[in-house]
């Protein structure tokens, strides 16, 4: 029962973030922000490696994630081979910039449950920001990919 089960929750779960992904590619459109959006680089840029793809399933990761509550996600930008993933939060957090560093490593960053996202992402950086007004004054950490540590 244990492989086979596995096989068909796998299966379920593609197919639950493939229609999460159609969804939110119609959503991503309209969802801008009124601060200032990053612009993203052209496609001619060869030092890209993360692709629209990409961005949409990061997007749909955090997106699944900061569902109702205090915590609203605001969408990823992406500069050459970075993504940055923007979350806004209610108030500042009471710990040190290095605490909330380790705190968004462990508790935000997606999990190695994301694998095919983390896979897409190939030789990309994550990076999850939280900011409470202005992104510019975000505190952020480059998430570990679990596929490329061993």
């Amino acid at each position: 029962m244990g492989t086979s089960f596995n096989t068909l929750v796998n299966r379920h779960f593609s197919l639950v973030l493939s229609a999460l992904l159609v969804l939110l590619s119609g959503c991503m459109q309209s969802h801008v922000s009124d601060e200032y959006q990053a612009p993203y680089t052209s496609l001619s840029d060869t030092t890209i490696t993360a692709s629209d793809n990409t961005i949409k399933m990061v997007n749909a990761v955090f997106y699944q994630s900061f569902i109702g509550g205090d915590w609203q996600y605001k969408g990823s930008t992406r500069q050459k081979n970075n993504i940055n993933a923007y979350i806004q939060i209610a108030e500042q957090l009471d710990m040190s910039d290095e605490a909330q560093e380790n705190y968004l490593q462990q508790a935000i960053c997606p999990s190695a449950q994301h694998q095919q996202m983390w896979q897409e992402l190939k030789g990309a950086t994550l990076a999850v920001h939280i900011y409470t007004h202005k992104r510019k004054y975000s505190v952020y950490t480059n998430c570990t990919n679990p596929l490329t540590t061993g």
